[in-house]
């Protein structure tokens, strides 16, 4: 169903409706071992509804999470549909609207399912039990006597005296309070949780072109901005004439605030031939680095030295040690290319202010125009449409804050879109890095010691601190984690530091394996005592029938493990190497993420993680000079294509009592390593430096 006939309707409305806080912050540990990632954010105090059911008994269920991809509007219906015992059909899930949904800090991190999930199913049990409640004295037996299902509360010794949840409904006007400890379905109870679903709720949107995303919002009378920006990092206008530009046909206005310098136009065409006619002059920022300037500028200039893991005494390790290796991996600036460019569509209505963005963090940019503006928050509605891919990218949107300034100016609303090199230059792109790291080791192969500096790009070391800690058995342990310059803009992306420190990491111990003449799977479990990093480990190079990394005949295998967003993985790849072409043929990946609600979902965020691993350990690399991005198209900046995508295989191998972990960043992690790892398998050469066709 679609829920349309219920959008203008208030879910203090409905019959029955659940409240409680709002969703706040991360767990304490965010990796499993080691420090925190993210710390907690301020405590929100604001109430929200989370569940309202409706007088025909069906459901909407309200979440500040947003759509882009991960397909957890399915996942949440899942929770809800299973914990009420109503059709999966008969629940709405409302994402991303400031105006109708819980405060949430942002959609990334792979917390939807962990965090808003369960408190999704709380309230969903909650509602359950006060439904039972009122068919308790409807029937006049004990709760205790009756069960609800497919939408209906009946006795279990006579199911045939069957009440449905509207009958019971009608004419109430209930609240609760979610409750801390309702009594949640355990596993063996689910009917849906971990079972496969026919479809997505939203497949058909997306299939037929219904899904509306921020660039198809057309409100009548909008104008279409062409927003001459600089063509180089650093650079400032010295001139500027937008006489020829205002008289071209289509073009409503032209706008010069000093750093927001705009044509809007009738249509994009009007905007964008406008723009055309504008003449800037631009003066470019001298001495801005390149890309060959990287690795020397990251170790120079990197601060602020934060210990994400101290053990222990490497002196003594290193005594210890019969061998000790040195080796330094380096990892390139990649772009996140989502295949959807932002857009914002910014509507003001006297003193309110309306802005469409696909955004990942709506309550954020909320915020952040509020305090633009210098209006109350409560005057600001932000709603996030669906969204074409986001990875971590799309968090900060300023292209919200330009469409609602262009849209005072003008009085009317106004649309602002990205060009595909826009977007690429304008994004965030994932932080470039060098990692350092020296170990020791004795006859057998167990590590003495471990000592890591790991150079992440950018103004927040926390980036560079996800996995920058190592899961193996090391008594003498120390990882530091600095904050180094950037001369692109450096921020999100799947996994934040993960995927290049777990690169690293693995390659190392590919490397140890090869100098202790060890296969790398026995190198790994003679360091590693954790069972569940055991058991993904384990079972990855069981289903991939491992017999160590060199196969013959140009081919090699390689293996390596990880942790991210609490799950734990693993993955065994094999390769091809044909001069400087490395085709990957198969990838055996297994996963610990706990309760796997909707394994179809859990399956296509894994495969996903993975193809989007390939680019940036075989191709994919941002070139730049002099301010300058070379490479912001996809003519020259190479993505995985469907002739890359390798046969992908996934086992889910965790424990359905443990709560519910993320899948969509963790099979990113550990993909790296085992593909340079099956290279150095097929060719003898390791690779230390990504990507790997650029250096065969």
């Amino acid at each position: 169903m679609t829920g349309s006939e219920r959008v203008s309707a208030s879910p203090s409305t409905s019959p029955l409706r659940i409240v409680g806080d709002v969703t706040v912050g991360f767990p304490a540990s965010r990796t499993g071992y080691g420090q925190a990632t993210y710390g907690n954010t301020q405590p929100q105090t604001e109430r929200a509804t989370w569940i309202a059911v409706w007088p025909d008994g069906s459901v909407t269920a309200y979440a500040g999470k947003v759509e882009y991809g991960q397909n957890i509007r399915t996942g949440l219906a899942i929770e809800v549909a299973d914990e009420l015992r109503v059709g999966l059909d008969d629940v709405e899930v409302v994402l991303g609207d400031t105006d109708r949904v819980p405060w949430d800090m942002g959609t990334f991190g792979s917390q939807s399912t962990a965090r808003v999930g369960w408190q999704l199913r709380k309230a969903a049990a909650t509602a359950r039990e006060a439904i039972l409640a009122l068919a308790s004295d409807r029937l006049d037996l004990p709760a205790s006597d009756l069960e609800a299902s497919a939408g209906q509360v009946r006795p279990k010794a006579d199911p045939s005296r069957g009440i449905s949840y509207a009958d019971l409904l009608a004419g109430q006007s209930i609240e609760r309070e979610i409750s801390e400890r309702p009594a949640v379905f355990g596993p063996s109870e689910f009917t849906l949780m971990g079972r496969a679903q026919r479809q997505r709720v939203d497949a058909l949107d997306r299939v037929t072109g219904r899904a509306v995303y921020s660039q198809d919002v057309l409100p009548a009378g909008v104008l279409y901005a062409s927003i001459l920006r600089p063509p180089a990092y650093g650079a400032r206008p010295t001139r500027i004439d937008l006489s020829a530009a205002e008289r071209m046909p289509g073009v409503a206005r032209v706008v010069d605030e000093g750093d927001l310098i705009a044509v809007l136009g009738e249509s994009d065409e009007a905007a964008a031939l406008g723009a055309r006619a504008a003449v800037i002059d631009w003066q470019l920022r001298e001495g801005q680095p390149s890309r060959f300037d990287m690795p020397a500028l990251l170790v120079e200039s990197g601060v602020d030295g934060y210990a994400v893991q101290e053990a222990g005494d490497l002196d003594e390790g290193f005594r210890a040690a019969s061998s000790v290796i040195e080796s330094t991996y380096y990892i390139p600036y990649i772009a996140p290319a989502p295949m959807e460019p932002r857009a914002a569509v910014a509507v003001w209505e006297g003193d309110r202010l309306t802005v469409w963005a696909g955004t990942q963090r709506p309550f954020g940019i909320r915020q952040e125009l509020a305090a633009a503006f210098g209006i109350e928050e409560s005057r600001v509605r932000v709603i996030a449409p669906e969204i074409g891919g986001g990875f971590g990218a799309k968090s900060p949107y300023g292209l919200a804050i330009e469409a609602a300034r262009l849209a005072k100016v003008a009085g009317r609303p106004v649309r602002v879109a990205f060009t595909r090199g826009e977007e690429t230059m304008w994004s965030n792109f994932r932080p470039a890095a060098i990692v350092r790291i020296k170990s020791g080791f004795d006859a057998h192969g167990r590590i003495t010691a471990w000592q890591s500096d790991a150079y992440h790009s950018g103004e927040r070391v926390m980036i560079g601190r996800r996995g920058a800690d190592t899961p193996y058995d090391v008594p003498h342990v120390r990882s530091l984690v600095y904050r180094s310059d950037s001369p692109l803009p450096s921020g999100s992306y799947r996994s934040l530091g993960a995927a290049v420190n777990h690169f690293a990491r693995e390659t190392h111990m590919d490397e140890i394996a090869e100098a202790a003449g060890l296969d790398p799977v026995e190198l790994r479990l003679r360091n590693l005592s954790h069972p569940r990093f055991r058991r993904v480990l384990e079972t990855a190079a069981s289903d991939f029938g491992w017999s160590g990394p060199r196969l013959g005949e140009g081919r090699g295998a390689g293996i390596a493990l990880g942790i991210d967003v609490g799950s734990y993985v693993a993955t065994a790849v094999e390769v091809s190497v044909a001069g400087r072409d490395v085709r990957v043929h198969r990838v055996q990946a297994s996963l610990d993420c706990g309760l796997v609600v909707n394994p179809e979902g859990a399956l296509n965020q894994m495969e996903g993680s993975i193809v989007m691993g390939l680019g940036g350990t075989l191709f994919e690399a941002s070139d730049f000079e002099d301010g300058r991005l070379l490479n912001a198209g996809f003519a020259r900046y190479r993505v995985p294509r469907i002739v890359d995508t390798p046969r992908i295989d996934v086992r889910f191998v965790g424990d359905d009592t443990d709560p519910s972990t993320g899948a969509g960043e963790p099979g990113l992690v550990p993909l790296s390593a085992a593909v340079t790892g099956a290279v150095w398998g097929a060719t003898g050469v390791r690779h230390r430096e990504l990507p790997v066709t650029r250096h065969l």
